[in-house]
Parts: structure tokens; sequence; C-alpha cells
């Protein structure tokens, strides 16, 4: 196969996987709702970090533990975004430090 006929096959691919939308389901993923009803969809992995562990006790107290819908947590998208982007910033340090040992 040509490099060109298998570029054309990888375009062609992004290109369906784009025309599905943005509610495409990712493995290894969960959705989140701020306050403004802004979604976030972040890994799984962010279950085990305090940051999000404080968020989850916070959704606790304020919506009690019945979980009728998507999961919600009392925090306003420009923080929920930062907290995010804190975690996500964690992760990849702690990811550098596995790799270096």
């Amino acid at each position: 196969m040509s490099s060109s006929r298998f570029r054309e096959l990888i375009a062609s691919k992004w290109r369906r996987l784009a025309s599905k939308g943005a509610k495409r389901r990712s493995k290894g993923h969960f959705a989140v709702y701020a306050d403004g009803g802004k979604r976030f969809v972040v890994p799984l992995r962010y279950l085990d970090h305090p940051i999000f562990r404080v968020l989850l006790e916070l959704a606790e107290e304020e919506f009690g533990t019945v979980a009728c819908g998507p999961l919600r947590v009392p925090c306003e998208e420009e923080l929920m975004e930062h907290l995010v982007s804190l975690m996500a910033r964690s992760f990849l340090a702690a990811g550098s430090r596995i790799r270096q040992l």
C-alpha cells in the first residue's frame, strides 16, 4: 500500500470519528456536571485524586447519596476547569516520575 493511500485511509477514518460528534463515549472516562451545567469528561483515574474526593464529598453533602441523573458537583465552571487542569498536571508529573525510575 502506498503512503498516499495510507494517509487517505487515516484521514477518512478521522473524518468519520469527528462526524460522530462530541457526545461519543470514551472508555475509561466519565462525565461530571458543574453548577452552570457545563459537562466535563474526565479520566476514571481522577477518582483517586484527593481534590476529586473532596468534590465528591461536597456533592454528597449538597445533593445526597441517591443518584438520580448525572453526577453533579457543587462547583462553578471556572473552578472546575482549574481543578481538572490541576489533576491533569498532577497525573502527568506522576507519570514522568514513574518513567524516570
